[in-house]
């Protein structure tokens, strides 16, 4: 018999494990983080891992002289050694080793030497076990899985547990005895070494209400997986998920036992049942949950993000391989929730870069988002108290910064779960393309998948390869020198074949329906490697057609961002401010003339407001951008033509009056600004909104639409002076007519230039909210 997911059982032993050990891990960071102060004060979860394995370690070899008559070192030495173990294997295993990390196995071993002392005694049972079965887990998770089950194998279950109070561990060490001989090509073993303890030990003793029973039959289902019994497995997975959920305690352990059985059993029914959608729907929920509790960011470049991210490409996979309108709105739910922001972490850890009224904002999302430490000590109610009140004070937050600040920041800031039936309303009748690269937890590659959103709000999902032709074009736009002169033709690339593998199929043929006059509304939402990518220069049949010849293409961060109404028409009165050759700018002579300014006699062109008619009106206030739009403002455009530099919330614009930011206008400064609803930026690099894996699109597009634009347009890596000056006059002259939105004249001044090189007019995106 054949499968569908012929992976679902390494897949499901490595997702476990992945999880358990991010769990232990957990554990052993909140010790330093309810102890230690300093601890408590880092953003960045590497080194706060980093930092934790430290502290343990201190524990572990500090003498500490105790009163009385028992010298209690031991405690203190044997779990600061487990615990700097547990984080370190943890890191090993998603590929974040820690630097200078000791010797793993020698930690757990030596954390046992002090609960178990040469005399014979034991000196904490319920410590030991733990420990132990941490170890056996450990050794697995490094790939010796023939060490970890001669070490499960060789304990004597009854002495190793009796008097305890660790007894439910029993489930644990039953899992890593079956696990370790899946992983051994030994699937027939398994039933041989657990089954006959179903009877004696799961059904006839207390341990039928132990909610850990679970554990043992997921091990056996995987087992009847690998040996061709998939309907038993099912059955099995099933009654284990039942038991969990009615012997469950209110504890974060369960949900990620919860988690990991919901998906293993949506991946087993996925050869023909009809739950398996639902059943994926729960596990993002509780994915979702857990990462919550765990205050990590969605794309950090940490250990636990890459475990979640892990979890959501499998997901993801799943959705991809089933059928029906709900697969696929599951496949576009968790890209979403993959791609979600959490940038008030990556805000902080560059808060020099903020105005001070942002910096404080910042500083309340963090503080609010901490657990609350009175939470470990608290049983099941009052733990969920503190959760509920920790919920409600975050849900006001949230409303307090889209009130005083923009709808954009609070989401970026404190992101909300995505209710598809909002974002399809905001869609609207354009069609909307969102692209997201995860990785899974069989770790192999990276998996691609892409969901077209259409008008008539049917959604389809599907894994797809972006291709050699994608590699080859990136690798040749990143290997760039930034002093090169612009490769005008952008390495001659395929364009035909780059559009066959990145655009969906059912995209091009309702493209083929669509003409010059009448194009589609597109809205993409790259990831990855497809943000460097000119869309515009597409080709979309044999015949030689552009993308930009049949859509009005618009790019999005995310596609959550996006407004119910699509952007408005620009409006005026418009701010104009061009920077000079005199002003070590660039050449402007094209764009003067669509305006109708002139250079001053020291050939300079100070911040000028006008009507789209080109009726001079009076500025009222300073002469910087900043000032003008600390303050919201009338005005409806704001041209900026001058040097652009750097990425992230370091990008900015060379403006020279800017003397209280040195001459700057960045990313990070421009989030505090009251933006007009159409920005056009003719600058090198700063429309590259790059929407990277692990972190989050943050740049100048996303500063102006933060802070209130609608429509943006910008280039997305270094552009040719002449030619861009040139495009960017055409596309004033278009605005200057009533009634055009920027987006729309972007595409028709690219069509106006499409007979020069690709270059020349493909490397400006319009950005939209």
């Amino acid at each position: 018999m054949t499968h569908a997911l012929d992976d679902t059982v390494p897949r499901a032993l490595a997702r476990d494990t992945m999880l358990q050990l991010a769990l232990d891990a957990e554990e052993a960071m909140t010790i330093v983080r309810k102890d230690d102060h300093v601890a408590r004060m880092y953003d960045n979860e590497q080194e706060l891992l980093q930092n934790a394995v430290e502290r343990h370690m201190v524990m572990a070899t500090t003498h500490r002289p105790w009163t009385g008559d028992v010298d209690r070192d031991w405690s203190f030495r044997s779990g600061g050694y487990a615990n700097a173990a547990t984080i370190l294997r943890f890191c090993d295993y998603l590929g974040h080793p820690l630097p200078s990390a000791p010797d793993i196995e020698g930690l757990y071993e030596a954390a046992l030497a002090e609960l178990l002392p040469t005399d014979g005694t034991v000196r904490d049972g319920s410590a030991a076990v733990t420990i132990t079965c941490r170890r056996i887990r450990s050794l697995r998770a490094a790939g010796q899985a023939a060490e970890s089950l001669a070490l499960a194998a060789a304990l004597d279950r009854r002495e190793f547990f009796y008097g305890t109070g660790a007894e439910p561990r029993a489930g644990d060490l039953d899992f890593e005895i079956g696990a370790s001989l899946l992983e051994l090509g030994q699937a027939g073993q398994v039933h041989a070494a657990l089954g006959e303890l179903t009877q004696t030990y799961w059904e006839s003793t207390e341990a039928r209400h132990y909610s850990t029973r679970h554990r043992h039959s997921f091990v056996l289902a995987l087992a009847d997986r690998a040996t061709d019994h998939t309907r038993r497995a099912v059955t099995r997975m099933t009654q284990a998920l039942d038991h969990l959920t009615g012997f469950r305690i209110a504890d974060i352990r369960h949900d990620v036992y919860e988690l990991s059985l919901t998906l293993t059993l949506a991946e087993l029914s996925a050869d023909g049942s009809g739950q398996a959608v639902g059943l994926a729907e729960q596990a993002l929920a509780i994915a979702e949950r857990v990462r919550g509790r765990w205050g990590v960011a969605a794309r950090a470049r940490t250990p636990l993000s890459e475990a979640f991210r892990r979890v959501y490409g499998d997901i993801a996979l799943l959705a991809s391989r089933l059928r029906g309108p709900k697969a696929a709105e599951l496949g576009l739910r968790v890209c979403l929730a993959a791609k979600q922001t959490g940038l008030a972490t990556q805000m902080r850890a560059e808060a020099s870069l903020l105005p001070t009224q942002l910096q404080g904002l910042v500083d309340q999302v963090l503080r609010a988002e901490r657990i609350d430490q009175r939470e470990q000590g608290a049983d099941a109610d009052a733990a969920r108290r503190l959760r509920d009140e920790q919920e409600e004070r975050l849900a006001e937050l949230h409303r307090q910064i889209e009130k005083r600040v923009n709808p954009i920041l609070a989401e970026m800031t404190l992101p909300t779960p995505t209710s598809l039936a909002a974002l399809l309303r905001a869609i609207g009748d354009r069609h909307a393309l969102d692209f997201t690269a995860l990785p899974d937890t069989l770790g192999r590659r990276t998996n691609w998948f892409r969901t077209l959103t259409a008008p008539d709000s049917v959604v389809m999902f599907e894994p797809f390869d972006p291709g050699a032709a994608l590699t080859h074009y990136v690798d040749g736009r990143r290997g760039r020198e930034s002093g090169d002169r612009v490769d005008l033709d952008l390495g001659s690339p395929d364009w035909h074949q780059l559009g066959d593998a990145v655009l969906p199929g059912e995209l091009r043929r309702r493209l083929a329906a669509a003409t010059l006059a009448e194009p589609l509304e597109l809205v993409v939402s790259a990831h990855r490697e497809l943000c460097l990518l000119p869309w515009a220069a597409l080709v979309i049949d044999t015949a030689g057609t552009r993308l930009v010849c049949r859509a009005v293409l618009a790019q999005t961060p995310v596609l959550t961002c996006l407004s119910d109404s699509p952007p408005p028409a620009v409006s005026g009165p418009a701010l104009i401010r061009l920077v000079s050759l005199a002003e070590q700018g660039v050449s402007i002579e094209s764009e003067l003339r669509a305006w109708g300014l002139e250079l001053s006699e020291d050939e300079r062109v100070p911040l000028s407001r006008r009507t789209l008619d080109g009726q001079q009106l009076d500025l009222p206030g300073s002469p910087r951008i900043s000032a003008l739009l600390r303050d919201r403002t009338d005005c409806g455009l704001i041209h900026i033509t001058a040097h652009g530099h750097g990425h992230g919330l370091d990008q900015h614009l060379a403006l020279p009056e800017e003397t209280d930011t040195a001459g700057r206008l960045s990313a990070g400064f421009a989030l505090a600004l009251h933006w007009p609803e159409s920005t056009l930026m003719v600058s090198c690099q700063v429309g590259a909104v790059t929407n990277a894996e692990d972190t989050e699109p943050v740049g100048l597009v996303v500063a102006v639409l933060t802070g209130g634009g609608r429509s943006v347009a910008a280039a997305i890596e270094k552009v040719a002076n002449l030619p861009t000056g040139r495009m960017a006059a055409r596309l004033v002259q278009l605005v200057q007519q009533s009634g055009i939105r920027l987006d729309h004249a972007l595409r028709l001044a690219q069509l106006s230039f499409m007979h020069e090189r690709v270059a020349n007019w493909a490397l400006f995106n319009a950005y939209v909210r």
